[in-house]
């Protein structure tokens, strides 16, 4: 989880890096489409059969769509006006997101300490948005671009964890992205941003590293701990994400930040942690439920 939490905070700076060779959206759908062909292709080197029924072709469309379309068409819409340690923050409030949207989509049950997370999460990014709050800024349209991309994320993780472990990872991961690069493929053409695209070396470079580091190696951990341990206890991890962001946009990009910012950060990572250390009621009730089914068949 610290490789994978390193991974999603090294994708704003090397979008940063990218930007200025390639139109954003076409940047993004460039990026999913060579590492779900790299997954695929894994997968037919490895022998997987794919064997998808329509009910799933649908569920990796709909996790195409938010994880893949809007996740990173929301990155790399807003990283070309916010500072990578900026965005980086904004973009992992998702786990906020997350709770609310397993609240409504799953009745999932919110404890009052991850109400009050919500709570102190949601004044951060407030905080965060205060100096730009003029429509029309650059600055605050990039915000609201990423904190799209990050519910799009959110809804995305919502759907990995209840999906993860019933296929074969590298099929499901691999569809799913070349699915959401062709969502983002068709918002391109219909923004009209051109076909465009200087291949230079920085470009290349940073292609290379979000295309294959940053997303096949990422997604394919991801869904491997997603099917393997509880989805709270990974994202206990999480906050390390916009602390290497934070780093990363400091000492790389010289980024500096106004004391309300700090200010905002500061309490956006504390209602971060608030939340994914926060024990999940629900969690505890299935486990009773479940000892009890064991029991009952034991006696």
């Amino acid at each position: 989880m610290m490789l994978v939490a390193f991974l999603w905070a090294i994708c704003f700076p090397f979008i940063v890096v990218g930007l200025p060779d390639a139109p954003p959206l076409l940047f993004a759908a460039l990026r999913a489409l060579l590492a779900g062909l790299c997954l695929i292709l894994i997968a037919v080197g490895k022998g997987r059969r794919i064997s998808f029924s329509p009910r799933r072709f649908l569920m990796l469309t709909v996790i195409g769509f938010s994880y893949t379309g809007m996740g990173l068409g929301g990155m790399f819409l807003g990283a070309g006006k916010l500072g990578p340690g900026l965005a980086t923050v904004l973009a992992n409030a998702q786990p906020l997101f997350a709770a609310v949207l397993a609240l409504f989509i799953f009745r999932e049950v919110v404890t009052g300490r991850v109400f009050a997370g919500l709570i102190v999460g949601f004044i951060g990014v407030v905080v965060l948005a205060t100096p730009e709050m003029e429509f029309g800024n650059a600055r605050f349209t990039g915000a609201v671009y990423v904190l799209v991309g990050a519910i799009g994320t959110a809804f995305g993780n919502v759907l990995l964890k209840y999906q993860a472990g019933s296929d074969d990872i590298y099929w499901s991961m691999g569809i799913q992205l070349v699915i959401g690069s062709a969502f983002l493929g068709i918002a391109s053409v219909g923004l009209g941003e051109g076909m465009a695209i200087d291949w230079t070396w920085s470009f290349s470079s940073a292609i290379f590293v979000l295309a294959i580091p940053a997303t096949a190696l990422m997604v394919v951990l991801w869904y491997s701990l997603l099917a393997s341990a509880p989805l709270n206890s990974l994202n206990s991890f999480t906050f390390l994400t916009p602390v290497f962001g934070l780093v990363i946009g400091i000492l790389l990009f010289g980024e500096t930040f106004s004391f309300v910012e700090i200010i905002g950060i500061g309490i956006t990572i504390v209602g971060l942690v608030i939340v994914v250390k926060a024990p999940r009621r629900p969690a505890v009730v299935s486990e009773r439920r479940e000892q009890t089914k064991v029991a009952g068949h034991i006696y």
